[in-house]
């Protein structure tokens, strides 16, 4: 996957989740995971966008117990 198709996909899941924790009525926490799982399979993703997609993953976490 290219480099900047990379940031872009994360970037959309970034805003999507930032969107969707403030209405945890709206989360489909098992689709959100796996979309992030599938980008952090990736080898050519960038130590950056590791650690901002298990953010994401940290913040679906902390919506879904509470």
């Amino acid at each position: 996957m290219h480099v900047n198709m990379l940031k872009a996909d994360v970037g959309q899941l970034e805003k999507a989740v930032n969107v969707l924790i403030t209405r945890p009525r709206l989360i489909r926490r098992e689709y959100w995971v796996s979309q992030i799982d599938s980008l952090l399979e990736l080898p050519s993703i960038s130590m950056l966008e590791r650690q901002r997609l298990c953010a994401l993953l940290d913040l679906l976490g902390t919506v879904a117990a509470d």
